[in-house]
């Protein structure tokens, strides 16, 4: 599955807690080049963890194509901060990053989300009917 991994669902995966479809999402975006933002690379080393943790996280990014920052993405990003004042800017990033990429976005952070006009999210928690 081409997509965009929001930080909450990798997280979830280290941790062992997504359900069945949500974890094979996960092994599809690895099969099937998914993608996150630079800032969930961000989110999810910027905690201080024990050195394993860290180390399974790190190994779980480098097999996902990390999406840097560009003039496009931050252009996008300002636009949606203007037009989603309630939007954080981690998420609007991440947000643009993922329509400038034409990928859906896998977040279970569906309030932050949700609504914003042309970007498809898809929640790793509930199965596609």
């Amino acid at each position: 599955m081409r997509c965009l991994f929001d930080s909450n669902p990798l997280i979830y995966f280290l941790n062992g807690v997504l359900p069945s479809h949500g974890r094979e999402w996960i092994r599809e975006g690895i099969r099937f080049g998914g993608a996150y933002s630079v800032i969930t690379r961000i989110e999810i080393l910027g905690f201080p963890e024990s050195p394993e943790r860290t180390q399974a996280a790190s190994r779980l990014l480098q097999r996902f194509t990390e999406i840097a920052l560009s003039e496009v993405i931050l252009q996008r990003t300002i636009h949606l901060r203007r037009q989603y004042r309630r939007l954080k800017i981690p998420d609007a990033i991440i947000a643009a990053t993922a329509m400038e990429s034409a990928l859906p976005l896998i977040t279970h952070n569906l309030d932050d989300f949700t609504g914003i006009a042309g970007l498809i999210v898809k929640d790793p928690f509930h199965a596609p009917p």
